[in-house]
């Protein structure tokens, strides 16, 4: 591969593991995929940022993965990866809604790139503005903590990809290490909560 053509690797990595958090709806695949996702995000990141910081979001992603994995087995109910191409109706539609808006992204980028984003590669926008989207889905369109904060988790992958490639900012990068750590704290606490609510 020439170029930046081998950035597509972890662009479509990332967008993949938000897609599978988007539609499925099984435990163990989705905080897996959630650690693939940030592996993804942490190779985009690597061509924009030093290494070092990079490594950050990376070993923060899996301490965010870690901590709500971790909910899950105190929770006892852990699902498995039983049934995992046995769709439902609601999966389904979240699958095809996903794909759309990746789609119509990929067709709309060039042109945003061109006239707003010249020094961003396509590969590294693909990825940022397809996981702001399928956050913001994944977020809406669950009511379950642990889908919603995976969604907003999402979402701030998307984020953050964007502004590393505009700027470099230490204190951001640190406020937003402080967000995901936060976010997977409330998640857990959630997760929790609702496990203990006795079953009527």
């Amino acid at each position: 591969m020439t170029g930046a053509s081998w950035m597509y690797i972890p662009a479509v990595l990332a967008i993949a593991a938000a897609g599978i958090n988007l539609t499925r709806r099984l435990w163990v695949v989705n905080a897996a995929a959630l650690g693939l996702q940030y592996l993804g995000v942490f190779v985009l990141l690597t061509t924009v940022r030093p290494a070092s910081l990079a490594l950050v979001k990376l070993l923060v992603g899996w301490m965010v993965t870690l901590t709500l994995f971790l909910s899950l087995i105190t929770d006892g109910k852990i699902r498995s990866a039983k049934a995992f191409f046995s769709f439902s109706a609601g999966e389904i539609f979240r699958l095809l809604a996903g794909v759309f808006a990746v789609f119509f992204l990929a067709a709309l980028l060039p042109q945003l790139q061109a006239s707003v984003f010249p020094q961003t590669s396509l590969p590294l926008l693909l990825a940022a503005f397809s996981l702001l989207v399928l956050g913001l889905f994944q977020a809406s369109l669950s009511a379950e903590p642990f889908y919603v904060i995976i969604g907003l988790l999402t979402f701030l992958s998307g984020v953050e990809l964007l502004y590393a490639s505009l700027e470099l900012s230490i204190l951001l990068e640190a406020l937003f290490a402080g967000v995901n750590l936060g976010l997977a704290l409330v998640g857990a606490f959630f997760v929790i909560k609702d496990a203990e609510i006795p079953e009527a």
